[in-house]
């Protein structure tokens, strides 16, 4: 019931629509759903004729229904596909199976989360659990009986799953936490039960019988305490202390228990924690960082900035920004953001990267009919000079007069040995560069007739600038209810449509659709 309500409430939500049925990563669970009840269909049929579980009958009445499903599925997706009913795999899923910079679109590509992860952020993020991780693995296998096997192999193949998706995007290295907190937690527990079984399991008392036969049944009787006592994973395979004097084997399993309990490795992944605790509970735009002299500031810079937005501009205000932080100018400062955080409209972000790279006149020429204010992230780490080359990338993907011919990648619009001192030709002329090197470089002049610098952050990471000579009849077209594209008519999502002004026209006859 939760399926079928959820899915009927989705595909009426106009940018999911049909996906949940023409998407192939998500045809899935529409599947799973599919099976699910094709099962419930041979449980009816095997209720009908009273027959048990386990039986050839039974299973005979599975088989048929499941072949007649499979036989439905296989027909009714071989019609659909002749109608180009299906939609390709998403370009994210695409990501988890080729190079990343290499999927095809540059607005995946941009996003640093679909990176790979490297063996440095698997011991940031998981510390001492990630080596720890593979030694339980292999301890699973080695100790794995018959009544736990099972249980190794799924723990082996979540492991291997895990460590595969994790690696190819960083985002996603949250999936390898639970298989190496468990092969963590094996490998430590079956040290701990051993050590334990050498401090309290008895050997047999017995004073008949040659050396050979005490000796079995002293194994005999350490092993049958083991498998009953309940371990995690069973410990009788580490047999070679039992050879040694009584006394040894306990102080040995002392050993192993103080430094277990007394290693300075926990403390350490104690810190560790409640460190990565405190970054992931505070959000993006606010973080301490240490100055030179040991004082640990905040800063508020990001969010400082919103603020002023929020309380030093019209509340009709249009705002150009990255689409990164869209949502944050639209959430926070409580303005209208051209781009809102999301990527569904890949062409209208391509539009925003064709603003912020092209020349400081031409992009006012544009500007001017779509937004009031422009802001920009002008720190060294994160900002905005940062992302320029994906901005290119993604504008010329639907401008193909941002880059030359010849360089799709737009290798031209960036910085000589990644110096921000020395921009290329492209660069330099852009108006994202004009607006990040204002008031830094000072070779660096903008005009003020096109764009006013109105507010700099505490530590210069946000730069806010303002429009001048805006177009009036533009915002007032767009902001005209009459104007907007609903769907379905009357609905409440709404969608705006580019003014009419001839600069903009322009710009949109240049526009090819992004396939």
């Amino acid at each position: 019931l939760f399926f079928v309500v959820g899915t009927s409430i989705a595909v009426n939500v106009p940018p999911v629509h049909w996906m949940p049925f023409r998407s192939l990563e998500q045809l899935m669970a529409l599947l799973g759903f599919f099976l699910m009840w094709a099962l419930h269909f041979s449980e009816y049929l095997r209720h009908r004729d009273k027959l048990p579980i386990l039986c050839r009958k039974t299973l005979r009445i599975r088989a048929r229904v499941l072949l007649a499903s499979v036989a439905l599925l296989t027909t009714l997706s071989v019609i659909l596909e002749q109608f180009g009913f299906f939609s390709p795999v998403s370009y994210r899923v695409r990501a988890l199976f080729m190079k990343h910079t290499h999927t095809g679109n540059p607005l995946v590509d941009s996003v640093a989360e679909h990176r790979a992860t490297s063996a440095g952020a698997y011991l940031r993020y998981l510390n001492i659990c990630y080596p720890l991780w593979f030694f339980g693995v292999v301890v699973m296998l080695l100790f794995a009986r018959k009544h736990t096997w099972h249980a190794a192999v799924f723990n082996t193949c979540f492991s291997v799953a895990a460590l595969y998706f994790s690696s190819r995007m960083s985002r996603l290295i949250l999936l390898a936490g639970p298989p190496a907190a468990l092969g963590t937690g094996i490998l430590l527990g079956t040290v701990y039960d051993w050590a334990l079984c050498l401090l309290v399991c008895e050997e047999s008392k017995t004073s008949s019988g040659n050396s050979s036969s005490r000796s079995s049944k002293k194994v005999h009787s350490i092993t049958s305490q083991r498998e009953s006592s309940g371990y995690v994973f069973p410990v009788d395979k580490l047999e070679f202390m039992s050879s040694r004097p009584r006394g040894f084997q306990r102080a040995f399993a002392v050993l192993v228990i103080a430094i277990m309990v007394f290693n300075p490795t926990w403390r350490a992944y104690d810190a560790a924690a409640q460190d990565m605790a405190d970054a992931f509970s505070n959000p993006r735009i606010l973080f301490h960082v240490s100055l030179g002299s040991g004082e640990r500031v905040m800063i508020d810079d990001y969010y400082v900035s919103y603020l002023w937005l929020r309380n030093n501009t019209p509340e009709d205000a249009r705002i150009l920004s990255w689409w990164d932080y869209g949502y944050q100018v639209t959430g926070i400062g409580n303005r209208t953001s051209l781009a809102d955080g999301n990527t569904w409209n890949h062409e209208h972000i391509a539009t925003i990267g064709k603003l912020l790279t092209s020349p400081v006149q031409e992009s006012h020429s544009l500007v001017r009919h779509l937004a009031d204010y422009v802001l920009i992230w002008a720190g060294k780490r994160g900002s905005d000079l940062m992302k320029s080359p994906h901005m290119a990338r993604i504008g010329n993907s639907v401008y193909h007069d941002i880059c030359p011919k010849g360089d799709p990648s737009c290798h031209q619009f960036g910085f000589y040995n990644g110096d921000f001192n020395q921009p290329t030709p492209m660069m330099e002329r852009s108006l994202l560069y004009n607006l990040h090197a204002f008031g830094v470089y000072p070779n660096v002049r903008l005009d003020r007739s096109l764009f006013q610098p109105v507010y700099v952050s505490r530590f210069g990471l946000v730069k806010i600038f303002k429009v001048m000579n805006v177009s009036e009849e533009s915002k007032a077209w767009v902001a005209d209810p009459r104007n907007r594209r609903c769907n379905p008519p009357g609905s409440w999502l709404c969608s705006g449509q580019y003014p009419p002004a001839k600069e903009i026209q322009d710009l949109l006859a240049k526009h090819r659709a992004y396939e």
